[in-house]
């Protein structure tokens, strides 16, 4: 509306001189002055159609000029600012599980772990409130510290809540793989309500446990020489052992390597044995390790260490004597032990040939 008026005024204006300058010019005579008759004085002004154009081209331009006036001692409207055109998201927030991990990987009859759970607000645009979230387990055999159930006030667009429940399995459990619910209700900005459900998976295993003897070495060992080292593995779980086995290493003592021991049963034992040669470049204190490794039936490894240590000796040659300087230190006591049996000799002889001489002689009186 300014604008218009701003250009009628404009318009106006120039208009004003036109008028004026049509008013004041007379009218030229036109062909021979002297022929013509003399002219009338003519003028815009004196023509009662223009005058009264006139007026009333004056009274509009008052009327504007006063408008104006008024306009200028009120406040300008207030002009609403251009708003982009949007489409409002009606979509409907869903919250759902993104990650979710067993501090222990699984559970074992009697043993309980740490359950974590990642919860996210898929909708990028709308925040949610009210949350109640409800874990269970379809079998009954998992259970749960404290209630079952969550309540969190409110999560963001694009937002995650993170759940942490410590889960334990009953004694009776079976083994397996067990399914855990996670429901989640919750209301939009509306207060309409919306539920959601994610399924979880728990693995429940028998513990892999194995133990073992014998890894010990004597106090000593003389260098070069070989000890047997006799391990006795047992299995004092309820799960299948496989690939059992023991390593020795040990510096200074060669030739152990691997003893293989293969599957153990619930309640079974074997014994691993290692032969190990004491090197001579290695002498005094040393010291060593035994490695047990064995799998559980899911392939997961297990390791146990025992530390052995032992002192290597170096080994003492005796030297053999000369034959000549045997001979030249014979003992004394030889040459006596030989003197008394050649005197014994004699004596038995003559001994004998006493009594053979008497008893021919007690012979001969008979006859």
């Amino acid at each position: 509306m300014k604008k218009t008026i701003i250009l009628l005024l404009i318009l106006v204006l120039l208009t004003i001189p036109i008028l004026a300058f049509a008013e004041e010019a007379p009218d030229e005579p036109v062909g021979n002055v002297a022929e013509q008759e003399p002219a009338q004085s003519y003028s815009v002004g004196n023509d009662p159609a223009t005058a009264e154009a006139l007026s009333d081209l004056y009274d509009v331009i008052d009327s504007l000029r006063q408008e104006l006036a008024e306009r200028d001692h009120t406040d300008p409207p207030t002009e609403r600012p251009t708003q982009p055109e949007t489409t409002a998201d009606r979509s409907a927030p869903r919250l759902m599980v993104t990650d979710y991990s067993l501090d222990t990987g699984f559970l074992s009859p009697g043993a309980q772990g740490k359950l974590t759970v990642v919860l996210t607000n898929t909708n990028q645009k709308r925040a949610v409130s009210n949350l109640k979230l409800t874990l269970t387990d379809d079998s009954g055999e998992l259970t749960q510290e404290g209630m079952n159930t969550r309540y969190v006030g409110g999560l963001g667009a694009g937002k995650s809540y993170i759940l942490e429940v410590v889960l334990s399995a009953r004694h009776s459990a079976a083994v397996g793989r067990h399914s855990l619910t996670l429901t989640a209700e919750y209301e939009d900005g509306e207060f309409q309500s919306y539920s959601s459900s994610d399924t979880l998976y728990v693995d429940v295993r028998q513990a892999a446990e194995l133990s073992f003897s014998g890894a010990e070495l004597p106090a000593k060992i003389v260098e070069g020489d070989t000890v047997t080292v006799t391990l006795t593995l047992m299995n004092t779980g309820k799960a299948q052992l496989s690939n059992c086995r023991a390593d020795f290493d040990i510096k200074g003592l060669i030739g152990g390597g691997t003893a293989f021991g293969g599957e153990l049963a619930p309640g079974e034992s074997k014994n691993v044995s290692a032969n190990l040669r004491a090197e001579s470049e290695q002498l005094g204190e040393t010291k060593g390790r035994i490695t047990v490794t064995y799998e559980d039936e899911y392939g997961k490894t297990y390791t146990k260490t025992a530390d052995v240590s032992t002192v290597i000796e170096k080994k003492v040659e005796i030297a053999a004597a000369p034959v000549e300087e045997q001979k030249k230190t014979l003992p004394w006591w030889l040459y006596g032990s030989a003197g008394l049996l050649l005197g014994g000799g004699a004596a038995v002889g003559v001994t004998y040939g006493v009594f053979a001489t008497k008893q021919r002689k007690q012979d001969e009186l008979r006859l």
